[in-house]
């Protein structure tokens, strides 16, 4: 188990657990640049129930390029992206790598979706390569 702990940029919704820690990736889907402003998105992924989660939540719903139900979860104060939820993985909960207090433990295993990275964003050499999910 890994203790961790997180909150968004004005500090209305924060969380802590202890987790298990099942993966870590870089998102370079179209999705994930989008949602985040960023070249990708780097996220956690664990089971919700180890999580105690407070604060106000809002949620925005879509579809995978796979067809599964995807929830993203944001601070409804100051619009921080925090979580993410996709319906092939009921009960999981993926945790945005940005708020993470206990840095240490963001160490991605792959990237996933490289065949929609932007070309200059720079990729560690040691790390597997998807141009989607793998599986």
């Amino acid at each position: 188990m890994t203790k961790i702990s997180g909150s968004c940029l004005c500090g209305s919704v924060s969380y802590s657990g202890d987790v298990t820690v099942k993966m870590t990736m870089n998102c370079h889907c179209t999705d994930c640049r989008k949602i985040t402003g960023a070249a990708y998105g780097t996220l956690l992924f664990m089971m919700e129930d180890e999580l105690t989660i407070t604060g106000d939540l809002q949620s925005y719903h879509h579809k995978s390029d796979r067809g599964s139900d995807l929830t993203k979860l944001f601070c409804g104060t100051c619009g921080s992206q925090m979580f993410t939820k996709n319906s092939v993985r009921p009960g999981g909960i993926g945790v945005r790598a940005g708020h993470v207090d206990q840095t240490d433990v963001v160490k991605p295993g792959a990237n996933l979706f490289n065949d929609s990275a932007i070309p200059s964003t720079r990729m560690d050499p040691d790390l597997p390569l998807y141009a989607k999910l793998p599986g």
